[in-house]
């Protein structure tokens, strides 16, 4: 058992990927002896341990929503910065109760605690460049890009550890916003399943899409067009609007489904954000050996070899040139072998590194 074995994961648990992860942490740091709590943030005034201080945060959520009612959201910029700082405020009576040795926020939302100095290791493993996220999808304007950026740099500069799901939006941070000492690199992984489960070909091959459908980021307008041309599964949610008129079937009962496909789809915006993005999906697709048709505005040297590009234009030729078995079985044991070298016990290792010098 390690001496110094209490962790906090401040935990975003929407269902999705988000909630992968945070169960993966957690699996992985209690095989090393850790003792881990994790507190779903989603939600923010139902967790019980704030007390009455949740219908304080209930009253500033429905000021803040007669104000969007009003002025159409057009100072989003400081409701965010709001909302953070009031979460932390309220997190760190929280955990003033507890003795934690280290904090892992999975959640930005809560990210503005590390601005308090803390008696314990601050690590914030990022979804995204959430500054970025909000300015391309039109939430932000330009000016409170800039100003949001600046407001989270400070957070970053006052963690002992930073991180992001991959290693590219580490690289876009870097580049555009901050450029750290503190930055690490903990990766996304997966869990590669057994050969009974993995994809098989098909000479009349089937396309899955699986995942969040609910960003602007995630470019419906593409999966529409993709599926006039091929017909493609769509699983996840929320609901899109027919009017995409996809073949939407609900959420998948188990992601095992997979193996019933020839191809799994990604689709995605062409900001300079997402041409710098990942898709936790193209992992899920790798653990099951089927090879995945990604946009070719987004290159990836790490996921190249793994990748079958397409574009608007070619999707059709792309599909049939793979559809031949040879070439489909060598693409499918390059996604599976691949996999088998992300493994989460892999992935996670920096975090474990991390927590051995504690």
């Amino acid at each position: 058992m390690k001496i110094n074995n209490k962790i906090l994961v401040l935990a975003y648990l929407d269902g999705f990927a988000n909630s992968k992860r945070v169960a993966e942490i957690k699996r992985y740091l209690e095989g090393k002896g850790y003792v881990i709590t994790v507190l779903d943030t989603v939600h923010f005034g139902k967790i019980s341990s704030l007390g009455l201080w949740r219908y304080f945060y209930y009253f500033i959520q429905i000021i803040l929503k007669i104000k969007n009612l009003i002025l159409n959201k057009r100072f989003y910029y400081y409701d965010i910065i709001l909302n953070m700082k009031i979460r932390a405020f309220l997190l760190l009576k929280i955990i003033s109760k507890k003795d934690f040795n280290c904090i892992i926020c999975e959640n930005i939302m809560d990210s503005y605690l590390f601005i308090n100095k803390l008696n314990a290791t601050k690590i914030l493993d990022c979804p995204s460049p959430i500054a970025d996220e909000l300015y391309y999808t039109d939430n932000l304007s330009y000016s409170s890009y800039l100003k949001f950026n600046i407001f989270l740099n400070r957070i970053y500069h006052n963690t002992n550890y930073l991180a992001f799901h991959w290693n590219l939006y580490a690289n876009y941070v870097r580049k555009n916003s901050y450029n750290g000492e503190n930055i690490i690199e903990i990766n996304w992984g997966c869990n590669p399943k057994e050969e009974n489960l993995r994809a098989r070909y098909n000479k009349n091959p089937k396309i899955i899409y699986l995942g969040y459908l609910g960003g602007k980021w995630v470019n419906l307008p593409l999966l529409s067009q993709l599926s006039r041309v091929y017909e493609i599964d769509v699983y996840g949610g929320p609901a899109p609007d027919k009017k995409w008129g996809l073949n939407f079937k609900g959420y998948a009962p188990s992601t095992d489904i997979i193996k019933n496909y020839q191809f799994g789809l990604i689709t995605i915006t062409k900001d300079e954000l997402r041409k710098m993005s990942f898709s936790s999906k193209h992992l899920e697709y790798l653990s099951y050996g089927l090879p995945v048709l990604t946009p070719d505005w987004r290159k990836d040297p790490r996921l190249e070899d793994v990748s079958i590009y397409y574009n608007e234009n070619n999707f059709l030729d792309v599909i049939k040139k793979y559809s031949h078995k040879k070439i489909w079985q060598e693409m499918s044991d390059k996604c599976y072998n691949q996999a088998k070298k992300w493994v989460w016990s892999e992935t996670l290792k920096p975090l474990g590194d991390i927590l051995n010098f504690l």
